[in-house]
């Protein structure tokens, strides 16, 4: 798994944030409080976390009473495109899983509890 692009939005103290991922080894550095364990902690939720999971409840915006979402796209061995969107604040969360051949057109194939079980079997 190659990660491609990581958009954030309304996510602790991150109200909107996109990451580029290049090839090989990437490296987030800079200051304190810029933001560094808040993208991690939002690429873990992403992937590990189900959208209705009482520990989001820390992830809410500090801004507002928004829901944190969070999007990963990545691609696999094979390098067909996939996109996570996950939306956390228990019953009003929602999950995504899209996928793509060529990087814009992206077809849906999960949603809900499915998107959690399909990204551990990847």
């Amino acid at each position: 798994m190659r990660f491609v692009l990581l958009v954030i939005k309304h996510f602790g103290g991150i109200e909107y944030a996109e990451v580029r991922f290049g090839p090989g080894l990437n490296v987030l550095y800079g200051p304190n409080d810029l933001g560094k364990s808040t993208l991690a902690a939002a690429l873990r939720a992403v992937l590990l976390l189900p959208h209705g999971s009482s520990e989001a409840e820390k992830f809410v915006s500090w801004r507002g009473d928004f829901s944190p979402e969070v999007t990963l796209t990545f691609a696999d061995a094979d390098d067909r495109l996939w996109r996570v969107t996950k939306s956390f604040g228990g019953s009003r969360g929602s999950s995504f899983l899209e996928s793509s051949k060529d990087g814009r057109d992206f077809l849906s194939e999960v949603k809900g509890r499915e998107v959690d079980e399909r990204l551990r079997k990847m």
